[in-house]
């Protein structure tokens, strides 16, 4: 007996640029074989369609209003990962080779980090004008170009050390020493992120604006985060559109914690290693 394929549910390809964003919900490629395929170039406009960093705006400029992070979760040399158990997202910069200082890549992706978590540390008005919403997407096992989104992200989170929120680490490559930075994230207690949310800030809109979720609001006035737990039923939301009748979400446990302290991550010296 042949068992039927079970399609997982997904918002289809040609619905992205009007869909809302739900936690670990699968949001198809095209069908051309290009990169034109992908998902999160329809989903956020103007973000771009190749690389682990995508903004809107300028990280050189510090006017980026929203950022993507994106990871396949295959690189064994970078190895993104996202602690489901903690709510702790762990992305490693884009100075992956010898031969540039960390933060001369091309994409200014390591610049980003650099002034968002700096920001983090500030006061409200620091982190409004200087740390944009990360959204954080996952590439699917197995559906082509699809991707899996994962969540709102905010620079740092509860029980980490300036140190363990963002680090300048050592590698080397043939021989060759080069630095890259280590970044963890907290997801936020967001189960939905709306498209008129999206699309305000992509137009130049205010971060707590309009439908701006209220996890967000939150960690940008308080610099609190509400993580998501374990120890809480997983729960279902229902979707407004057709394509995707319900998506899991993972259980959330609403904690606050003080405000994330440290030092400013310019100035955390990096050590070389023994020996050097």
């Amino acid at each position: 007996m042949t068992l039927p394929v079970v399609t997982e549910p997904h918002v289809a390809f040609e619905d992205l640029a009007s869909a809302d964003l739900t936690v670990d919900a699968l949001y198809a490629g095209g069908p051309n074989g290009n990169t034109g395929d992908d998902p999160i170039a329809r989903l956020i406009k103007g973000v771009g369609n190749q690389g682990g960093f995508r903004y809107k705006g300028s990280p050189a400029k510090g006017s980026v209003r929203l950022a993507v992070l994106y990871t396949t979760g295959s690189n064994v040399d970078w190895p993104d990962h996202l602690d489901v158990e903690t709510g702790t997202f762990t992305y490693y910069g884009d100075n992956r080779k010898p031969g540039q200082e960390l933060h001369s890549t091309s994409r200014g992706g390591n610049v980003l980090l650099r002034d968002a978590f700096e920001a983090s540390h500030g006061t409200e008005s620091d982190r409004l004008a200087k740390v944009p919403p990360f959204l954080l997407f996952e590439k699917a096992d197995g559906s082509g170009r699809a991707v899996r989104f994962r969540g709102l992200l905010a620079p740092g989170g509860p029980g980490l050390s300036s140190d363990d929120e963002l680090a300048a680490i050592w590698r080397a490559t043939s021989g060759e020493r080069f630095q890259n930075y280590r970044a963890r994230f907290t997801v936020l207690d967001e189960a939905r992120i709306s498209r008129s949310w999206i699309q305000h800030l992509l137009n130049g809109g205010g971060q707590l604006e309009g439908a701006c979720p209220e996890a967000w609001r939150h960690w940008v006035k308080a610099g609190l985060t509400h993580r998501f737990s374990p120890r809480q039923q997983q729960s279902s939301v229902r979707r407004q559109t057709s394509c995707l009748k319900t998506a899991t979400v993972r259980p959330y446990l609403k904690q606050s914690a003080s405000t994330f302290r440290g030092a400013r991550a310019t100035s955390r010296a990096a050590r070389l290693p023994s020996g050097a």
